[in-house]
């Protein structure tokens, strides 16, 4: 297997896949935001029709992710009939419980099944081509991936069953503890399955036995972790250019605007550099500010971190100063490890 091509494929999904991340994720989190005086309410984040409507719009487009993902892996690798079965491949995921490893996989299984059909039909005559695009492809591309889909989520859901299953246990022993796991989830994996696991267990902590609201250090954890991923990237960056080519100098801007918005889909170009030395630094400076988060009993208010619900934070200068902490640790590391390398030459 070429595993550059497949890595591309992958990106190709994932620079479409960010634009519903991040658009969803901001809107969620300015409903949440705007109606911080209902916090304490069941209502919260739908209190009147404005935030309603906002957190509607950002649900929706969050809702979009996965087949946004599926259909453009598909399309890399087998071009516009692949984004058909690739969206409902990534659909499927998110029905099923695979999540972001069943898009990735069902959207990579989508781009071969086409490319096997299109090479199936390579022989038939030039005046039928319309019926390959529009009948072939289609119909017979969605009956196998639905099958193959079966297996993909029996396969992966047990997995992310069992990270929630790592959590439960783990949420009864020393708080420390679990900020640091939560933490070192949230990014080693850059938003996939381990990251999606910790979110979803963060916030399944924000609803109290009655279906009622409730602070949670553990939100807090994951929310002030995640803004440490994609920041300290971008910081390292601006501190040390040289060790850095064009084209990740060019993405420090967005790892700043993603990290601080609680999105650590920004660290992605900085990891694919540097995966042994990146990756490692951005776990341990996520870690560190998930246990001192929790240390400190800091709780969150909201299902989303970043800045833009900063005010949903019981204590705002020790999260900031946690924050501080987590990404000197990580940048330090980054350099420390990377210092000896020659400059990039432009």
């Amino acid at each position: 297997m070429d595993w550059k091509k497949a890595y591309n494929h992958l990106m190709t999904g994932v620079s479409y896949f960010l634009p519903f991340v991040v658009g969803g994720g901001i809107m969620l989190a300015c409903a949440y935001l705007f109606d911080f005086q209902n916090a304490s309410a069941a209502t919260f984040g739908a209190s009147n029709a404005f935030v309603a409507w906002l957190n509607q719009i950002g649900g929706l487009a969050m809702g979009y992710m996965f087949p946004i993902l599926g259909a453009y892996i598909a399309y890399s690798i087998a071009d516009r009939p692949g984004i058909c079965v690739g969206m409902v491949a990534g659909a499927l995921a998110s029905k099923g419980g695979s999540s972001f490893l069943g898009a990735v996989v069902g959207g990579f299984a989508a781009g071969y099944i086409i490319l096997f059909l299109k090479k199936t039909c390579a022989k038939m005559p030039r005046s039928l081509e319309g019926i390959k695009t529009l009948l072939i492809f289609p119909i017979v591309g969605l009956a196998l991936i639905s099958v193959v889909m079966i297996g993909i989520n029996a396969v992966v859901t047990p997995i992310n069953s069992s990270l929630t299953s790592v959590l439960t246990n783990l949420s009864g022993t020393n708080a420390a503890i679990v900020g640091a796991v939560i933490g070192a989830m949230v990014a080693v994996d850059l938003g996939g399955p381990i990251n999606k696991t910790a979110y979803l267990f963060s916030v399944a902590t924000l609803t109290t036995a009655n279906g009622g609201s409730a602070p949670s250090i553990i939100m807090a954890s994951c929310g002030c972790s995640a803004m440490v991923v994609s920041t300290a990237c971008g910081v390292a960056c601006s501190l040390f250019p040289k060790k850095f080519n064009e084209s990740l100098r060019g993405a420090k801007v967005s790892a700043y605007i993603m990290g601080l918005a609680f999105f650590v889909e920004g660290a992605i170009p900085f990891v694919a550099d540097r995966p042994t030395k990146v990756l490692p630094s951005l776990c341990i400076g996520a870690a560190v500010t998930g246990a001192l988060t929790a240390i400190f009993g800091i709780t969150l208010q909201a299902p989303v971190g970043g800045l833009e619900t900063i005010l949903l934070v019981n204590n705002i200068p020790m999260y900031l100063l946690c924050f501080i902490i987590g990404t000197a640790v990580a940048v330090g590391m980054i350099y420390l490890l990377i210092r000896h390398e020659p400059d990039v030459e432009d």
